[in-house]
C-alpha cells in the first residue's frame, strides 16, 4: 500500500483529515442513533401507559353511558305509561263536567217546580226551592273549569308523549355509544398510533446509524491505510 497514490505527496494530510472527519461523523452518528433508540423505547413505554389509562377511562365512560341509557329508558317507559293515566284522568274529568252540567240543569228544573207549588196563594216549598237554587248556583262554572282542566291535561299528555319518544331516542344513542366504546375502537386507534411512531422512530434510527457505521468503517480503513508501515 506504500506505493499507492493515496500514500504520496500532499494527499496524505488531506486524507488524514478526511479519515478523522469520517470517524468523528461516524461516532456522532452512532451516539445519535443510540439516543434515538432510547427515545423509541421511552416513547413506546409512554404510549403503553397512555393506552392503559385510556382503556380504564374508556371502560368507566362506557359504564356511565350504559347506566345513563338504562335511566333514560326507564324515564321513557314511565313517561309512556303516564300518558295512559292522563288519558283516563281526562276521561274522568270530562265525564264529571258533563255530570255537573246535567245535575245543575236538573236542580234548576227542581227549583222551578218547587216554587210552582202554591196552596191558597202560599208557597210552602219556597225555602226548599231556595236551597236547591243555592246548590245550582254553587255548581255554576264548575263544569267549565273542569273542561279547561281536561284540555290542559290533554295538552300535557301530548308533550309527555313527545318527551317519552325523545328520551327513548337519546337512550338508544347512548347505548350505541357505550357499545362502540366497549368494542375497543379507542384502544385500536392508540395501537395504530403506537405502531406508526415505532416504525418512524426505527427508520430515523436506521437513517442515522447506517451512514454513521459506513463513515466510521471508511474512516478507520483510511486511517489504517495512511499509517506508516501498514
Amino acid at each position: 500500500m506504500s506505493g499507492s497514490p493515496v500514500a504520496h505527496g500532499g494527499l496524505r494530510p488531506g486524507l488524514r483529515r478526511l479519515s478523522g472527519g469520517l470517524i468523528a461523523y461516524g461516532l456522532i452518528g452512532l451516539v445519535l442513533a443510540v439516543i434515538a433508540l432510547g427515545a423509541l423505547v421511552w416513547a413506546n413505554s409512554r404510549l403503553e401507559a397512555v393506552q392503559a389509562r385510556a382503556s380504564a377511562s374508556v371502560d368507566e365512560i362506557a359504564t356511565a353511558l350504559e347506566r345513563t341509557s338504562v335511566a333514560l329508558e326507564d324515564a321513557s317507559t314511565t313517561a309512556g305509561s303516564f300518558t295512559g293515566t292522563i288519558d283516563r284522568t281526562v276521561e274522568g274529568v270530562t265525564a264529571a263536567a258533563d255530570t255537573i252540567t246535567s245535575v245543575r240543569s236538573r236542580l234548576e228544573a227542581l227549583e222551578g217546580a218547587l216554587r210552582a207549588v202554591s196552596i191558597l196563594g202560599a208557597t210552602p216549598l219556597g225555602s226548599a226551592a231556595d236551597a236547591v237554587g243555592g246548590i245550582a248556583t254553587s255548581l255554576e262554572g264548575l263544569d267549565t273549569r273542569l273542561t279547561a282542566i281536561a284540555d290542559s291535561l290533554q295538552g300535557n299528555r301530548a308533550a309527555l308523549a313527545a318527551n317519552a319518544t325523545s328520551l327513548a331516542r337519546v337512550a338508544d344513542s347512548t347505548s350505541a355509544m357505550a357499545a362502540r366504546l366497549r368494542s375497543g375502537v379507542v384502544e385500536d386507534s392508540l395501537g395504530d398510533v403506537q405502531a406508526v411512531m415505532t416504525v418512524l422512530c426505527f427508520l430515523l434510527t436506521a437513517w442515522t446509524a447506517v451512514p454513521a457505521v459506513g463513515a466510521l468503517i471508511v474512516g478507520v480503513w483510511l486511517r489504517r491505510e495512511l499509517t506508516p508501515g501498514v
